[in-house]
């Protein structure tokens, strides 16, 4: 009963690099300034994403290419393209280049219980899906202890990527009980509707509140393939269960957002004590 639609990895284009090389007007380093000629050509390089000379995803010229061109060594090609890295400007393919990095940063806060169509509309992010799966499954062992149900039990599965501007985000991975959501896998277009407006409007479902867990890691074999990813990328993994009105799980939601591309905010309050003056130090 599951359905898997063909879909392309995001994988970036294969640009070639001498007519990227080529977009961006031609500078010539300086030897005889205080700035190092590693900062001028990352500069250079900075410049021309900011201008869109290099587009997201586009790959930039090779370090042998920017060597000649700026007639430098590759040592110091090589330095510029790690501080743009660590900065978040571009990311290496290992055999492949370097690759010019998207840049919207998701900046959510973990205080409310939120759907990612809720959290990105919230800072005025056009937000799309891309299915990878959707379906019904019989629930694994672990996928329904979370759910409170027995194994075996009907449940209904989405995997889809999310994108915020055309702009992949993270890999999700939902699991609903069936019995709580019938035939819910026929109706709906899930690549352009909020899954959250769906089961609050049509299920009737209250989401009251959530338990989740954030974990920074290494990405999977399985998201390193879907995601395109390298193995050394890190990436931030959610597991969220959600219940409702009784206190019953009703959903079971397991993602992985690109470490470079989401930021976690957080409200600390002291407790009453500190707030009475006691226990201060």
């Amino acid at each position: 009963m599951n359905s898997k639609p063909d879909i392309d990895v995001l994988n970036p284009p294969q640009q070639d690099s001498l007519d990227t090389a080529s977009a961006n007007p031609a500078i010539v380093v300086n030897p005889n300034v205080a700035t190092p000629l590693y900062q001028q050509i990352k500069d250079h390089c900075q410049s021309g994403i900011k201008s869109g000379s290099y587009p997201v995803d586009s790959r930039l010229p090779s370090e042998r290419q920017l060597a000649e061109k700026f007639m430098v060594s590759r040592m110091t090609v090589t330095k510029a393209f790690k501080e743009l890295e660590r900065e978040g400007w571009v990311y290496a393919r290992s055999g492949k280049g370097t690759f010019v990095a998207p840049q919207t940063k998701i900046d959510q806060n973990l205080e409310k219980l939120t759907s990612f169509s809720e959290d990105m509309a919230a800072q005025n992010l056009k937000v799309t899906s891309r299915i990878l799966s959707i379906g019904v499954e019989n629930a694994d062992e672990s996928t329904a202890k979370k759910l409170w149900i027995g194994p075996g039990t009907l449940i209904f599965v989405l995997e889809r990527f999310r994108l915020a501007d055309e702009e992949l985000i993270s890999l999700e991975r939902t699991h609903i009980p069936y019995a709580l959501c019938p035939d819910i896998e026929k109706h709906y277009d899930f690549s352009q509707e909020s899954l959250y407006k769906i089961l609050r409007n049509q299920y009737s479902f209250q989401l009251v509140v959530a338990q989740q867990t954030v974990e920074a890691r290494l990405p999977s074999d399985d998201e390193i393939k879907k995601l395109g990813i390298e193995n050394s990328k890190p990436v931030l993994s959610f597991e969220r269960s959600t219940f409702n009105e009784n206190s019953h799980p009703v959903e079971f939601v397991k993602s992985v957002y690109l470490g470079d591309r989401y930021k976690l905010n957080i409200m600390l309050k002291p407790t009453s004590s500190i707030v009475k003056g006691k226990g201060q130090n």
